[in-house]
């Protein structure tokens, strides 16, 4: 199956990415306890001024709030053991990314993170997602660069294509070589705004027909390929983007969202659209420039 590399809206009218009929629906989330997440250096702009400033406590009642509200969706929780020397771990939408296939299975690509504390996370991923039963796949050794999961690549629903960020963490070869594993199209978005540095600060998918989008995150080219494949952009506010990472938001099933709380531009704006918003305190890691989705990995089942 052919892969095709998406850069402009013109390209998606004359390609449209095929639908699929059938997909392995998320049944579960992949998280790490905070037990040793900290600030220790400077990756992000969120992270100025931040070294050395989390409260653990807090960190672990604001995580343990998030378990509480993905299980109250009927999802099953995994856990990955947190190392005392990976204080990122806990973001664990990065080292791996967690799809289906251009068959409707699931299938785990495994990530490769660009800075070298957290390169080890790539293989604890590998082994909490095989002993769940998930198939592995990794990255040619030929491709060179960085990949860093499902923070900078997103599945469409109900179509084989994936979303991916172009910026300082993923580079197009990798992403390029994803769709090929997956038999998916590849959909190319440059990142043009440091504060968003990952795909998923800025872009959350609802479903085939909707998205929630940070607009000054995108080229004008990405805006209007977005405008141009969902029939529905939910704009959300910027300042609550800057500030609180309203755009980092998970929506599992096509109707409830869990999102970062203090946003309640964006939390209305989605409730407008008859969805079901859960609202989950994430102060501490926006600290380090992550909220409600950096901190999951999705599970998925056989269809």
């Amino acid at each position: 199956m052919t892969t095709c590399f998406i850069t402009t809206s013109n390209q998606w009218r004359d390609h449209t990415p095929r639908s699929m009929s059938a997909e392995a629906a998320v049944t579960g989330a992949l998280l790490c306890p905070p037990d040793h997440f900290d600030v220790v250096d400077i990756r992000n702009a969120h992270m100025e001024g931040q070294i050395g400033s989390i409260d653990k406590q807090l960190a672990h009642s604001q995580w343990t709030a998030l378990v509480d509200a993905i299980e109250s969706l009927g999802l099953s929780i995994h856990l990955l053991p947190a190392r005392l020397h990976l204080v990122d771990s806990v973001f664990t939408a990065n080292p791996s990314l967690v799809t289906n296939d251009s068959e409707g299975n699931p299938c785990a690509i495994i990530g490769r993170m660009s800075h070298p504390n957290r390169t080890e996370e790539n293989a604890l991923h590998r082994i909490a997602l095989e002993e769940i039963g998930v198939r592995c796949e990794e990255l040619p050794p030929e491709c060179e660069g960085c990949w860093e999961g499902n923070g900078d690549t997103l599945k469409h629903p109900g179509r084989a294509v994936i979303w991916c960020g172009v910026g300082s963490r993923s580079s197009a070869a990798c992403h390029r070589q994803a769709g090929v594993i997956l038999g998916h199209d590849v959909v190319l978005l440059n990142l043009t705004d440091p504060c968003f540095y990952h795909l998923d600060t800025a872009l959350a998918i609802i479903d085939r027909n909707r998205a929630a989008v940070v607009r000054r995150a995108f080229d004008d080219e990405g805006l209007a390929l977005l405008e141009e494949a969902f029939e529905q952009l939910i704009e959300v506010d910027e300042s609550e983007a800057m500030e609180q990472l309203a755009g980092n938001l998970w929506c599992p099933d096509g109707q409830h969202v869990l999102m970062p709380s203090n946003a309640p531009v964006t939390r209305e704006r989605l409730i407008q659209q008859q969805l079901d918003v859960v609202e989950i305190d994430t102060g501490e890691f926006l600290k380090s420039g992550g909220s409600v989705f950096c901190m999951r990995q999705e599970i998925r089942e056989s269809v």
